[in-house]
């Protein structure tokens, strides 16, 4: 059987499709059928990771696929958050430049011919753990018509996020300045 097909890594296909819903009810403030869809994509992200590991499906491709779909779903919806000034623009703006500069040292780095070994670090699981939070608490607020305050996450995801982006400007300053030395670099 192939990589892509397996069980984790349709049910990470699966939260993708899902996307596009949750950020058509959050744009149109249908609060309630985004945190059912928002439930639902949550639910197949832990799923995914323990089918993938209890009947040992993990894959190289589920490996990268997975963080990417966590990025879309992360950088939609917190363009949406932007769009319709659910949180400060100064802290939206920053979560979306932080989560676009993964792909941009992936492509510089493609561009200057060096092999990357990427792979997450603790530091970025626990920034998209807390935007995927903020998140949570932000639709569940609209939905369920409760305090969640979501609000207090923004201090620790601008430090996390501050950190992750420095990392970043480290990086892309290695590709740049020492990717003719080196054959791979490993971030």
């Amino acid at each position: 059987m192939s990589e892509i097909l397996y069980i984790p890594n349709i049910i990470t296909a699966f939260r993708l499709v899902l996307t596009p819903f949750i950020l058509y009810h959050m744009y149109f403030e249908n609060w309630q059928i985004a945190f059912f869809v928002g439930f639902v994509a949550v639910v197949s992200d832990f799923l995914d990771g323990t089918i993938a590991r209890r009947l040992n499906m993990v894959s190289d491709f589920g490996r990268k696929f997975d963080p990417t779909v966590d990025k879309i779903v992360l950088l939609s919806i917190f363009f949406v958050i932007y769009q319709k000034k659910l949180a400060p623009d100064w802290f939206s703006l920053m979560v979306i430049v932080k989560d676009v500069s993964i792909p941009v040292v992936l492509l510089i780095g493609k561009m200057r011919g060096v092999k990357l070994n990427f792979s997450p670090t603790k530091m970025g699981k626990a920034a998209v753990a807390l935007q995927f939070l903020y998140v949570i608490l932000l639709v569940s607020e609209k939905a369920l018509d409760i305090k969640t305050y979501y609000a207090y996450l923004m201090f620790p995801m601008v430090v996390f996020c501050f950190l992750s982006l420095a990392s970043y400007v480290v990086l892309i300053y290695k590709l740049v300045s020492r990717a003719k030395v080196e054959d791979k670099i490993d971030i």
